[in-house]
């Protein structure tokens, strides 16, 4: 039996691999803003650290697997929170609990989108995720000074922070 966290656990692809995971006879903790076994909001500095803090208690000789599904689409309208989810969100919990998954020799997974291969991204912002990944808050205001209302905007800040996710994990993936 091995230990489990997955975040956007209570819907979508999330909830179905919670599901998977735990008809195999896996422990699994659902961490998700609403309904999760640790419930926290992602997109907050905050919210990050006390699911990090938290995992560290919980599973503390390791864990077996990661996966990161919790994100918002374009049709949220809020633009600074599908950076600060989709993006800020899976990379810190990535970051925060790699220990617990080298303990184990755990894997991670990180869901992205295939809309990213749809070449609608707004490059600019995808390099910034990229390229100044410590700063959430400077990217934050460079989005939110975009047109939310704006559904093609909405569309390519959801397929950047999608494609920054991707681009990160190969980035880093050698090195995990």
């Amino acid at each position: 039996m091995g230990i489990y966290a997955v975040t956007g656990g209570s819907s979508g692809i999330g909830a179905k691999t919670v599901e998977y995971l735990r008809a195999q006879g896996h422990l699994v903790y659902n961490i998700d803003v609403n309904h999760g076994d640790i419930t926290a909001n992602l997109a907050s500095v905050e919210g990050r650290q006390a699911v990090i803090d938290r995992l560290h208690t919980l599973c503390s000789e390791g864990m077996d697997g990661l996966v990161c599904c919790a994100g918002v689409s374009n049709s949220c309208g809020n633009l600074k929170l599908i950076i600060s989810l989709n993006y800020f969100g899976a990379v810190s919990v990535i970051k925060g609990t790699y220990d617990l998954l080298e303990k184990k020799h755990g894997s991670c997974v990180a869901v992205s989108s295939n809309v990213i291969s749809q070449d609608i991204a707004r490059m600019d912002i995808a390099d910034l995720l990229n390229n100044n990944s410590d700063d959430e808050h400077k990217i934050r205001s460079v989005v939110s000074s975009l047109d939310a209302s704006d559904l093609s905007v909405g569309n390519s800040i959801y397929a950047a922070s999608k494609y920054a996710l991707a681009r990160w994990v190969r980035r880093h993936s050698a090195s995990y």
